[in-house]
């Protein structure tokens, strides 16, 4: 490769070729014997100029061709700086979805969803004290199957996390055998706002025996467990 230019020569302006600084080279042209057709100044003139604008078109030649390479140059770098951008952003958003597949993969799903379909049946709140006697296989009362029930049930729930201590209850699960015991609070017991089922209204019958159909299936799921 030549050696670049450090200028640009479309920007250098022709020589007088008319001043005293070239008298002597017009001169010895008009002299010249092999110099044909050089016979007065101005042809002497006219042959510098037509030089200097060969040469300075060779150097214009030349410059373009430089800047040319030089362009190139600066496309190739931005190409391999976006290509290896690319790459970087690749291999990034790679690591990003193998690392939301292991976490998806550790997340366990609270319930499988299928768009479209509509649910079946959403498992009914048993009340505590109901439970307990299901899996005793006692007889509960209606009341425990009615809305009033589950409300308490919930709020038993929420209080649950409160600190626990301990009293003394009557145990009143085995009415053949009652006794006094010492129970923690959260312990399941009784509801005091428990209705005896000759005190219920037909309508809370009805509403009664319905969720208590709906939750026998529970007490067959404790009995089964427990068979097991």
């Amino acid at each position: 490769m030549a050696d670049r230019l450090n200028f640009d020569p479309r920007n250098i302006p022709p020589p007088d070729f008319s001043s005293n600084t070239y008298a002597t080279i017009r001169r010895a042209l008009i002299a010249d014997a092999d110099s044909k057709g050089i016979t007065s100044e101005a042809e002497a003139q006219l042959l510098l100029r037509d030089q200097w604008e060969e040469e300075n078109g060779i150097l214009r030649a030349r410059y373009e061709t430089q800047l040319e390479e030089d362009q190139a140059l600066v496309d190739a770098r931005i190409e391999e700086a976006a290509e290896e951008q690319w790459i970087r952003d690749a291999e990034r958003k790679a690591k990003e979805d193998e690392l939301a597949k292991k976490a998806e993969e550790k997340r366990t799903p609270l319930y499988s969803f299928k768009q479209g379909v509509g649910v079946g049946y959403i498992w009914q709140q048993i009340h505590p004290y109901a439970k307990k006697l299901m899996a005793s296989r006692k007889y509960v009362p209606l009341w425990y199957f009615l809305p009033e029930a589950t409300a308490e049930a919930k709020e038993r729930n929420k209080e649950a996390i409160d600190s626990n201590h301990f009293q003394i209850a009557m145990d009143e699960t085995d009415s053949s055998n009652s006794s006094l015991t010492l129970v923690g609070s959260h312990t399941v017991r009784a509801s005091p706002n428990a209705v005896p089922d000759s005190r219920l209204s037909w309508d809370q019958v009805m509403r009664a025996k319905s969720s208590f159909l709906n939750a026998l299936s529970y007490g067959v799921m404790i009995m089964h467990g427990r068979r097991q």
